[in-house]
């Protein structure tokens, strides 16, 4: 079936679950009768989920064939990455949380933490600040559970630089 979605006239098709020679099932819109993913030339295109195998599922935007755009992926660890997605990688500004407890907040760059973000962890302790390729880099603060706290300079996930450390 082939619907227009009101953008620019483009057409898109509408399949019900679409089983993968991989076992992945891709699906989309659930509609009173059936399932329905969308899809543009033969590939997920448009609002759609999937499901692999292993339980791991992506709910959210494709573009050709390619998870792009608002997105949500739960692995099968139980962690999730909610936020956007380029060329099925994380980019832009996303959560990602994880099973334990700990959680990123802020910008990605090809899968990795990349630019301004906040990082939590179960125990209380918290980094605001910058990250390259997934460390932590440039300036930014760390603050322990007992109250003490670094502000300064990072090089590949290391505090460097003068170190001036604060304790309450």
């Amino acid at each position: 079936m082939r619907i227009g979605n009101g953008n620019n006239d483009e057409q898109l098709e509408y399949k019900e679950n679409y089983k993968f020679p991989n076992g992945a099932v891709y699906t989309g819109i659930i509609s009173i009768k059936s399932e329905i993913g969308q899809w543009k030339d033969g590939m997920r295109h448009g609002y759609g989920v999937q499901l692999w195998p292993d339980g791991a599922k992506y709910e959210g935007h494709w573009i050709l064939n390619q998870a792009t755009g608002k997105g949500k992926f739960w692995h099968v660890d139980g962690d999730i990455y909610d936020g956007t997605w380029k060329s099925d990688k994380a980019n832009g500004y996303g959560m990602y949380q994880h099973k334990n407890g700990a959680k990123y907040e802020g910008n990605w760059k090809d899968d990795f933490q990349d630019g301004y973000g906040t990082e939590t962890w179960a125990d209380g302790s918290k980094y605001e600040g910058t990250y390259k390729d997934g460390k932590k880099q440039g300036k930014g603060t760390y603050h322990w559970v007992d109250g003490s706290k670094y502000n300064g300079e990072w090089d590949d996930n290391k505090i460097t630089g003068k170190v001036c450390l604060q304790t309450s």
